[in-house]
């Protein structure tokens, strides 16, 4: 007759091989990032990505790794060379203008498992600094490529000032204005009602003297 195995022994023979074998089915995660996710920083050399576990680093300047990174305007910044240091992969980068910057990553564990991700941070620079290069398509390590060119606005001229003149603009050549005649006019009906006045009073006078 067989015996069975105690309990107690089955069940630490089922935690022992998924013990082991965790790591298999583990992948490597993100745990951090430079600068960090939403933070706002006035100086910058880098960006970085940081894993649980090691980089696959096989000695080719960041092969098979991709970081960029963008300004709200869609325009990507570096020179897309990315350093792989253990756990830690890396873009040197330099900005000027203020504003918010997008990190996108694509970062492959020790065993093969790619990672990919992105996160945002705000930069605040200095006005008087010079603009930073700036690329219409993503940088690749040791790729040339023309920077996009920096247009500076021009302040707009500013419109001359109207002065409003104090007199009355002058009435045209072709209008014929009534207002000088129709005061003339006035006045000498107000002459002609007051010599009527007088004529009849007078009359009234000479007619009162005859009995």
């Amino acid at each position: 007759m067989s015996r069975q195995p105690p309990l107690a022994l089955t069940f630490a023979a089922v935690a022992v091989v998924f013990g082991v074998a965790s790591p298999a089915f583990g992948h490597a995660a993100v745990t951090d990032t430079t600068p960090s996710n939403r933070s706002s920083v006035s100086e910058i050399a880098e960006v970085s990505v940081t894993a649980n576990e090691e980089l696959l680093d096989i000695g080719e300047n960041g092969t098979g790794f991709v970081v960029t990174v963008r300004d709200a305007n869609g325009h990507f910044f570096g020179d897309g060379c990315v350093a792989i240091n253990g756990d830690t992969a890396s873009m040197p980068i330099g900005l000027t203008a203020t504003g918010k910057y997008e990190v996108a990553y694509r970062i492959v564990s020790n065993d093969g498992h790619p990672i990919e991700g992105s996160y945002s941070f705000r930069f605040d620079g200095a006005d008087s600094a010079e603009p930073a290069p700036a690329f219409a398509k993503r940088p690749r390590c040791g790729v040339a490529q023309e920077p996009i060119p920096v247009t500076e606005s021009t302040p707009e001229e500013s419109a001359p000032v109207e002065v409003s003149p104090s007199a009355e603009p002058a009435t045209p050549s072709g209008d014929f204005d009534l207002a000088p005649w129709i005061g003339v006019a006035g006045v000498a009906l107000i002459g002609g009602a007051i010599w009527v006045l007088f004529r009849t009073l007078g009359r009234h006078d000479s007619e009162d003297d005859v009995v």
